[in-house]
């Protein structure tokens, strides 16, 4: 989860956009947290495939906590699929 202010703690998982397997470019918006002030768009931090969602909607997560893993591309994500299926 990711930081968006120097007071945020966690963030409420409002909404995915993804789906696992989906592919992403970077600063594509992947989802939507809630802090305790705003809502927040949440970019993809870099281009790849989602892997897996770690983090349901509904859920809060503290920030720093990983919500999601980004395979490199279809390759790494079919055998990140392999080792945990």
């Amino acid at each position: 989860m990711p930081k968006w202010g120097v007071t945020m703690e966690d963030g409420l998982i409002t909404e995915w956009n993804v789906k696992p397997g989906d592919h992403v470019e970077e600063g594509d918006v992947i989802g939507v947290v809630s802090t305790d002030k705003i809502d927040v768009d949440f970019e993809a931090p870099a281009h790849g495939v989602i892997a897996r969602l770690l983090a349901e909607v509904g859920e809060t997560v503290d920030c720093g906590v990983d919500v999601l893993v980004l395979a490199d591309d279809d390759a790494d994500y079919q055998a990140y699929l392999q080792e945990n299926p």
